[in-house]
């Protein structure tokens, strides 16, 4: 798969919408709810229902709605119920400058969220504060809106912070409609998305283009399969479909940075089943552990996998293989179904890609079921995605330290 095609974020505004509604959208702009039934279009609301009717109470279907960032919760929900059949529309952010514009710093629908005029707002101190939250499990507590306001007192005093969830879905409020002339892009989640848009419109207008981004989409930007269910990954793990998410960790109870700190405030129940089986020595060097909590019904399991001792060390790569033959011996009686792994002892482990990598592969590859393995963001190379670059090197464990002992 290409790689997405990297844009200026900070000058555009994102409307989330179904492909059915991109010929509509193309030849009229983006128009709120009112001009939509005021015209008597025929246009496909994706929007849950309570939540249009709760917009519509509060004035708001009066304003075209776009987000500062899509990749939020509505996306992420609608990515499950309507996988690939939705759209991202890019706007010039300059259409906030229209009289009659309001910013809500959170979730307009939200009943703790602030609405004001465009102007009232710093947006460029926004823009930035939101695109640079990756999630809303952050371990940022909550978020202090009152920088991005220009006034000195809010005009609710008492709303002076959000959560990220919140936080990430703020939006700019345009009336009536969001004129044709502002659309720069339209983004998809993948070529065949593209396709289809242009087989649905033919010849796009002028300035606008196509973008394929799996990311906004939470989708892998890409996955090749280089064996029978094995896949290199490059993207998020914590998106992955998989059944069942690998963990890296240490075996005294700490998760301070990385994927763990995420997994800690993702997962707040099962971090603290993770500390429990180290603090009773039931998580050791070699011997990782299953978690399968009764309370998400089996859909979604966690292997924390002990790739280090201790928090300061460095990742040790025997540990790592010990670890991954338990899995390849235990996996079938534990019941696990399909597994994401991330590039174990990589980034802040210390140990690089061409070390683990091959070491992985060879591994996982004799898995029966589907295995995603994520290679690390940083430097990444076309290579990791061919079979050569994993059969050229070592194929196990015993090659590596045979090699590393002459």
């Amino acid at each position: 798969m290409r790689k997405a095609r990297r844009r200026d974020r900070r000058r555009e505004l994102y409307y989330i919408t179904g492909i059915e509604n991109l010929e509509s959208i193309l030849r009229s702009g983006i128009l709120s709810r009112d001009e939509v039934e005021k015209l008597g279009l025929n246009f496909i609301d994706i929007a849950d229902e309570g939540i249009v009717e709760k917009r519509r109470k509060k004035g708001l279907s009066k304003y075209a709605n776009l987000y500062v960032y899509p990749r939020n919760a509505m996306m992420y929900r609608l990515s499950k119920k309507r996988k690939n059949k939705l759209l991202v529309i890019g706007v010039d952010a300059t259409v906030s400058e229209r009289s009659g514009s309001k910013v809500s710093i959170g979730n307009a629908a939200s009943d703790y969220s602030i609405l004001l005029d465009s102007g009232d707002v710093y947006l460029t101190k926004l823009f930035e504060k939101v695109r640079d939250i990756r999630d809303w499990y952050s371990s940022e507590a909550i978020i202090n809106i009152k920088p991005f306001i220009k006034k000195s007192k809010l005009p609710f005093p008492s709303v002076e912070y959000l959560f990220p969830k919140t936080f990430l879905q703020s939006e700019v409020l345009i009336p009536k409609r969001v004129p044709k002339k502002y659309i720069r892009a339209i983004y998809v989640p993948n070529e065949d998305m593209k396709k289809k848009v242009l087989r649905m419109v033919g010849k796009l207008p002028k300035g606008i283009e196509i973008i394929v981004d799996p990311d906004l989409f939470f989708e892998p930007r890409r996955k090749v399969e280089i064996y029978p269910n094995l896949y290199i990954v490059e993207g998020d793990m914590f998106d992955s479909e998989m059944q069942t998410l690998t963990i890296s960790v240490n075996t005294v109870g700490v998760m301070g940075k990385g994927l763990a700190s995420r997994f800690k405030y993702m997962y707040p129940a099962a971090f603290l089943v993770y500390q429990n089986i180290v603090k009773r020595k039931i998580l050791r060097p070699g011997r990782p552990y299953l978690y399968k909590p009764e309370s998400l019904n089996g859909e979604r399991w966690f292997l924390f996998f002990p790739t280090k001792r201790h928090w300061k060390e460095k990742s040790n790569l025997k540990m790592i293989c010990e670890g991954l033959k338990w899995f390849l011996k235990f996996y079938r009686r534990e019941g696990v179904k399909s597994i994401a792994f991330p590039a174990l002892g990589c980034g802040l482990g210390g140990l690089k890609w061409e070390q683990v990598g091959p070491v992985m592969v060879n591994y996982l590859k004799n898995a029966s079921i589907p295995v995603e393995v994520y290679v690390p963001i940083n430097d990444l190379k076309d290579e990791y995605f061919e079979r050569e670059f994993y059969e050229r090197r070592v194929k196990g464990c015993e090659d590596i330290f045979s090699t590393l002992q002459r």
